[in-house]
């Protein structure tokens, strides 16, 4: 497969706080990988720094062929983003919404009105794409998140803890989502999640980060060999073993 994302060397520092400390990695297109970490560990500075929301202060990556620090607009193009906690305007309803995204995207009007439509019934959403989004369950809203993501129809697709908070059902929907979108839709999907076993399900390899450093990165069957793990080992066990050895 070939490399979409391209991780040199990447840092951030605020004064003496390293908080993302020379990290590497690929990112091949049309993989589901997953960032794990604690909490400062430095995975949503590293998302900031790939969409172009701050700069790196060494390094730099490559999103789809573009610079982040020399060509940093082109590259955000080609990336959606839903946030661990996304916005809506809950006075619109979801087409209301994505419209008013879209414009900001600069969709033509054209292509707008029928790919709204498209990803309202992709995700799930069709029957209700006429209500306002402040009825919506956190779920709904999560959904609705993934079609905003996809408004520009991107090459990349990062996702911050997209399932938390959701009931099974919903959970469930929005998983077989992201796997329709890596394996048929060919889009590389970055999941950050403290859900391990949700990345033992989704993720092709898993990246894991500490103190701002990458300490691991590989797929979950190879990291266990590393930490001698038995096949039956689940992620969090290989995730402290891993914690405990650096």
């Amino acid at each position: 497969m070939s490399t979409i994302i391209d991780v040199r060397n990447l840092t951030k520092r605020y004064g003496e706080l390293v908080a993302v400390d020379h990290v590497s990695y690929q990112i091949c297109q049309g993989e589901i990988f997953g960032l794990l970490g604690h909490n400062g560990a430095g995975k949503t500075t590293t998302i900031m720094m790939l969409v172009g929301l701050i700069a790196p202060t060494e390094g730099t990556a490559e999103v789809a062929g573009y610079d982040i620090k020399k060509e940093p607009l082109e590259a955000r193009s080609s990336i959606g983003l839903l946030p661990e906690n996304a916005g809506y305007y809950d006075n619109l309803t979801a087409k209301q919404n994505l419209k008013y995204y879209a414009d900001l995207a600069r969709v033509p009007q054209k292509i707008a009105e029928k790919r709204i439509d498209d990803l309202l019934d992709l995700v799930g959403l069709k029957n209700w794409k006429d209500t306002d989004v402040g009825k919506y369950s956190r779920g709904m809203k999560q959904r609705l998140g993934i079609a905003q993501s996809l408004i520009r129809d991107p090459k990349i697709l990062i996702f911050d803890e997209p399932t938390m908070g959701i009931d099974p059902e919903g959970t469930k929907a929005i998983r077989e989502l992201m796997k329709d979108l890596s394996k048929v839709q060919s889009k590389t999907v970055i999941l950050c999640t403290h859900l391990l076993h949700e990345a033992r399900q989704l993720c092709d390899r898993v990246a894991i980060m500490r103190w701002g450093k990458l300490i691991a990165l590989d797929t979950i069957p190879n990291l266990a060999k590393k930490v001698n793990a038995s096949e039956e080992a689940t992620l969090e066990d290989i995730f402290l073993r891993f914690y405990e050895v650096m």
